[in-house]
């Protein structure tokens, strides 16, 4: 996490939001990249065609002698990291922000920058922006405020599946789960908006976004309590989400004197360690499919090439386990069920993941479909 962002003055959900609500309601697709504590100040960012690795940097006052190298340190860290297929791209949220900052970041972005994406923003909204949709200062408001650009003055935000929103919708269906020990969530009715922000540790913008969005495509009750209906639909729309392939790594242990099942238990003991997909089944009571190797979510692949006791599996050698990055980090942890001193993906999540496995993933959700989360997710025929 960016030394900015992790100080009192600047949170970072308050920045991640930020971003979240100028991108995800015009239709962006927004993605965080984990990191050793399952946060990021690296978002993806797709639309218009393009995938964009968009370093994120957050601080608290406007002061130009401190914004221009930290836009300077962001654009070189976005260059750094980009991946094949991904643009660079830089966004700076400023808690004070002024128009004459936000002419200075644009004049030094046009002087340094190569072409990548950026835009500033602030409280209030977006300041500047040169990214694709986006263009050109915003206008001051009437009361001193910026105004968002007028495509981001849609009534209603497009329902989109981002982390914080899988969260909350794994809370909203805890209370269904037939069998305790599936996930890592109060089993409990939220009667508003407030009281589902606040089990979820997020803002109260962010959980009404999300339940305005779930009301306007008819995917929830809000009285007595917020109720998800349609939910097979729903379910389906959920699933899509994780047609994208998961990055991974196949790994071998170094030690055979000793039974990989020790070694993985070993490994899955580390915190930022998580069992998933068939394991995950398995581990929870609800397993269909065996003889997969055992996969384990991490926060990021390139650190685990320095951890003792596995090597990446040579070309045609079979793996003793996959090491996987996951695409929405913070509700795959929040969920994670402990099961003695290793924790596994909840059943949700574990559901969400097999789902777009390539080897017997359907028929493993399938069985989760039909049998545990029968009365959770909806009715399948």
């Amino acid at each position: 996490m960016d030394p900015h962002i992790r100080s009192r003055k600047v949170s970072a959900v308050q920045v991640e939001e930020a971003v979240e609500q100028l991108f995800g309601r015009n239709g962006w697709q927004v993605e965080k990249i984990s990191t050793s504590d399952w946060t990021a100040a690296d978002l993806l960012i797709s639309g218009h065609g393009q995938l964009y690795h968009a370093v994120v940097k957050g601080l608290a006052e406007g002061r130009a002698d401190r914004a221009t190298p930290l836009f300077a340190q962001a654009l070189l860290e976005a260059r750094r990291h980009v991946s094949e297929g991904e643009s660079p791209a830089v966004i700076i949220w400023v808690g004070k922000a002024s128009r004459a900052l936000a002419s200075k970041l644009r004049d030094f972005h046009r002087e340094y920058g190569n072409g990548e994406p950026f835009a500033l923003l602030s409280p209030h909204g977006l300041l500047y922006a040169d990214f694709p949709g986006f263009a050109g200062f915003v206008d001051e408001g009437t009361h001193g405020y910026w105004r968002h650009t007028a495509a981001a003055h849609s009534p209603t935000a497009p329902l989109v599946f981002s982390d914080f929103a899988q969260w909350m919708l794994k809370l909203l269906l805890a209370a269904d789960l037939n069998r305790a020990g599936l996930i890592s969530a109060p089993e409990r009715r939220y009667r508003t908006a407030t009281e589902l922000a606040e089990a979820a540790g997020a803002s109260v913008m962010t959980a009404t976004r999300l339940i305005n969005a779930l009301k306007e495509e008819g995917f929830i009750e809000t009285v007595p309590t917020l109720r998800l209906v349609q939910r097979r639909r729903l379910a389906e729309r959920w699933k899509a989400t994780y047609l994208k392939p998961v990055v991974s790594l196949p790994m071998k242990f170094v030690n055979p004197a000793v039974a990989p099942e020790l070694q993985l238990q070993k490994l899955l003991k580390r915190e930022q360690c998580i069992g998933g997909l068939f394991y995950a089944a398995q581990a929870l009571g609800v397993g269909h499919v065996h003889g997969a190797l055992p996969a384990v979510w991490v926060p990021a692949l390139e650190p685990t090439l320095e951890w003792r006791g596995l090597r990446p599996a040579l070309e045609g050698e079979r793996p003793d386990v996959t090491l996987h990055q996951h695409a929405y980090p913070r509700s795959l942890s929040n969920g994670a069920v402990q099961l003695g001193n290793f924790r596994v993906s909840d059943v949700i999540q574990t559901w969400l993941d097999v789902s777009a496995h390539a080897t017997r993933g359907a028929e493993q959700a399938d069985e989760l479909e039909r049998g545990v989360l029968a009365g959770v997710i909806g009715t399948y025929t």
